[in-house]
């Protein structure tokens, strides 16, 4: 456990595994949770997923919840330690939403 955890800071990590949040989606400014300036760079293309309720659940132990693919978001700038705003490249990203590095 603790391998994980170290490799959370480092370059890699973000390279290849960077996960946020949507905090702020207002006409004309989306803003990011993308953990620090050295993981994220401007220009990287991260998926945009929503978590949803299933109602189509039915088998016991099968999960309530799942991740539903929304659209892109391009990192535009970097704020600070914690956050960069984005574009929207495709679909409409809402507060709350995750975004996740896109693989290639």
């Amino acid at each position: 456990m603790p391998l994980v955890a170290g490799c959370a800071n480092n370059p890699f990590y973000h390279r290849y595994v960077m996960v946020g949040q949507v905090v702020q989606a207002s006409e004309g400014r989306t803003v990011v949770c993308i953990g620090e300036p050295k993981g994220a760079e401007v220009g990287q293309v991260l998926d945009a997923y929503r978590v949803v309720f299933r109602t189509d659940v039915v088998e016991e132990g099968e999960s309530d919840w799942a991740r539903e693919w929304i659209g892109k978001v391009r990192i535009d700038g970097i704020i600070d330690e914690h956050f960069a705003t984005v574009d929207v490249v495709e679909g409409k990203i809402m507060k709350n939403d995750i975004v996740e590095l896109e693989y290639l």
